[in-house]
């Protein structure tokens, strides 16, 4: 892992409810820190992490759920393909449409080869000391929008999330890794978060990848966070545009 080189202390002040949390995917063990010694889904491992407050680590024996599928960890097993888990009569109509989007997340998040990932790293925002391959955060709309509009701040990228309705901790904890693209839903639109209570619903879960963290960083601390439009109100804000507007349009006529 690359020693932390990219000063994260910006995101304290967004005061998350919960603190941002660091992942890296392993080949070798982690030295220094914990395994976690029971056994989780993938999707509750950031909750794992906000309830320690310290470092810890799993591996594929830790995981107890598709996680492991997603990470490369274990082989998807046939059953799963043919989607006969979580299938007719309870998440789909039946097991045609679960094997469908199965097929259709494994087409879009494509899998690293088994043995790639061995162990996965957590880490507490103020105990990060590598740089993280995804940064997590789980934040209010308000907050979001801010990290969201740094993204685009210099560069002008478009936002998308990619999610599907199980399994989505592949596009959460995969597909960011493997693209590189910031990829983000809202809490309590998964069937397996929800169902394991792992997040209180109508938060944002936004996971950012290993090269975006400095470019959202850098633009934290330049830009305004609160814009002055949001302050304005509705008819104000209505006033300020028209002026604006016809400003330009007299420009326009008048180069």
């Amino acid at each position: 892992m690359r020693p932390l080189r990219t000063d994260l202390s910006i995101f304290k002040k967004f005061n998350f409810d919960k603190p941002p949390v660091g992942i890296n995917y392993l080949f070798h063990k982690p030295e220094g820190i914990e395994q976690l010694d029971k056994k989780l889904a993938l999707c509750e491992m950031v909750k794992e992490a906000h309830d320690r407050g310290t470092p810890f680590y799993f591996s594929e024996e830790n995981e107890d759920c598709a996680g492991r599928t997603a990470l490369g960890m274990a082989d998807l097993s046939p059953a799963a393909a043919a989607g006969l888990v979580g299938g007719g009569g309870r998440i789909f109509q039946d097991d045609r449409a679960n094997s469908a989007l199965i097929y259709n997340v494994f087409q879009n998040f494509p899998r690293l080869d088994k043995g790639v990932i061995n162990y996965v790293a957590y880490f507490p925002l103020d105990q990060i000391t590598f740089e993280p391959d995804l940064l997590v955060l789980l934040a209010t709309p308000s907050q979001a929008e801010i990290v969201m509009r740094a993204m685009s701040y210099t560069t002008g990228e478009l936002w998308r999330t990619v999610v599907s309705p199980v399994f989505a901790c592949a596009s959460l904890y995969v597909y960011p890794y493997q693209t590189g693209k910031v990829n983000y839903t809202i809490t309590g639109m998964s069937f397996g978060m929800k169902s394991k209570e792992v997040f209180p619903d109508g938060m944002v879960l936004i996971s950012i990848p290993y090269h975006w963290v400095p470019t959202i960083t850098q633009s934290l601390n330049e830009m305004e966070w609160v814009h002055e439009a949001y302050t304005l109100g509705r008819e104000e804000f209505l006033k300020r545009e028209h002026k604006v507007m016809d400003e330009v349009a007299r420009k326009a006529q008048n180069p």
